[in-house]
């Protein structure tokens, strides 16, 4: 059996660009697929609040505060959607939105009042409703907002995230639908959703 030859010069370049186009394609091809599909690092979370599905208020039920984070999360429903309190022009979909605590006005810490199932602040009298539509007094804005992002099973760190998807007003702060396999939700207190401007009288 004769002893294997050694490689020429040329034939050692050949197969050392083979292996290099090989490796430029495998990631260029992964580079693709990573920025193909949205994601947040688990580092982009930190500092966020996770809120297990169980603490999620159930559809149209008043919302709930969390002092730990300092907002109100509302479980916008039928109910909601439906409410004719809602200015002309002012809508809501079903989902979930975390109210910034602070009134628009002069930012007082405004209160949930379930007897007139709104919110209500007691330094000027601005009145909003669960969706944070300002419907009264004399803030001018709607109640401001924090992102929610929704974690998905066997995809982490893949999720799915509250964004702003058109610069149209109408569109800005709708409350975020969950997808039906999300396992848990983050509160991000970094960034806030600017309320839209409300200058309708509406309903004091």
């Amino acid at each position: 059996m004769s002893a294997p030859q050694p490689l020429s010069r040329r034939e050692f370049l050949h197969y050392l660009w083979l292996a290099s186009l090989a490796s430029v394609t495998a990631g260029t091809g992964g580079a693709v697929l990573w920025y193909a599909t949205p994601r947040l690092s688990p580092k982009e979370l930190e500092g966020g609040i996770r809120i297990d599905l169980a603490e999620i208020p159930e559809p149209d039920a008043g919302p709930k505060h969390f002092a730990n984070g300092q907002f109100w999360l509302i479980n916008i429903g039928p109910k909601n959607v439906a409410d004719l309190r809602h200015p002309e022009g002012f809508t809501t979909r079903p989902g979930l939105i975390a109210a910034h605590p602070l009134c628009t006005h002069m930012h007082c810490n405004y209160k949930w009042v379930p007897t007139n199932d709104r919110f209500e602040c007691p330094c000027h009298g601005a009145k909003f409703l669960p969706d944070g539509t300002r419907i009264g007094g004399p803030a001018r804005r709607n109640l401001d907002q924090f992102a929610i992002h929704a974690i998905l099973p066997e995809q982490n760190p893949f999720i799915e995230t509250y964004r702003r998807t058109s610069e149209d007003e109408a569109t800005l702060g709708q409350p975020l639908v969950l997808p039906p396999e999300t396992t848990q939700i983050v509160v991000d207190t970094k960034k806030v959703i600017r309320g839209r401007f409300n200058n309708v009288p509406g309903v004091a």
